[in-house]
């Protein structure tokens, strides 16, 4: 029983690949109402819900349907440093065993993440030791906006204000316009100001090598 658990928890789709226009699309193909993506997304990147069970405005049979379709996990943190500037590095691990890290970097009064967009790096910038290990994939939409996601859990974990981490600079591993798709659906959820994460634009930067396509 263990064994098919897992098996089937594998092929589940991370429902944070979907954007909330994509999330409203699928329920109505499913018979459920457009506007309890909004509802979703405030349980899942607000108000951090653990599992679709915690999100108790929605139906039953609702609820039912998501767990049946979706999951909903967390990175792994594999390992964190924090420099002395209380600047702290996380490792985390993917599902099929990749790498990548993040950066929360404290400010004055509020606190920037520093995201990947990829594992490992194609540019080979010599002041850069990304590239060192070489390309390996693409982040999806889920792995990009997971890191942010996990960020603010991990100051409500320190019984911190969450919405202090108020910007964000795509400057981690890899070359954000490479992975352009995911890279502008991941945008979508991090400064959906009305359910999603809500960063305002100026406060969100994405560094390019100069991709100029």
């Amino acid at each position: 029983k263990e064994i098919m658990k897992l098996s089937r928890l594998k092929h589940m789709e991370n429902i944070q690949n979907y954007t909330r226009e994509e999330l409203a699309e699928w329920l109505e193909i499913k018979g459920s109402r457009s506007f309890r993506a909004g509802q979703i997304f405030k349980w899942i990147y607000l108000k951090q819900a653990q599992s679709f069970d915690e999100m108790t405005d929605l139906g039953k049979a609702l609820r039912g349907l998501l767990t049946e379709n979706f999951n909903l996990p967390r990175l792994v943190l594999e390992e964190k440093q924090v420099s002395a500037d209380t600047t702290e590095k996380f490792l985390f691990r993917l599902a099929d065993g990749h790498h990548i890290e993040s950066v929360l970097i404290p400010e004055k009064d509020h606190f920037t993440l520093c995201v990947s967009t990829q594992v490992g790096c194609a540019m080979d910038c010599k002041f850069c030791l990304t590239a060192r290990g070489g390309f390996k994939r693409n982040l999806t939409v889920a792995e990009i906006t997971a890191q942010v996601r996990d960020a603010r859990f991990f100051l409500v974990q320190k019984n911190l204000e969450p919405l202090k981490l108020s910007n964000i600079v795509f400057m981690g591993m890899g070359e954000p316009l490479a992975n352009y798709d995911n890279l502008i659906k991941s945008l979508k959820i991090i400064m959906d100001t009305d359910y999603g994460m809500k960063f305002a634009a100026r406060r969100v930067t994405v560094s390019t090598a100069g991709l100029v396509p």
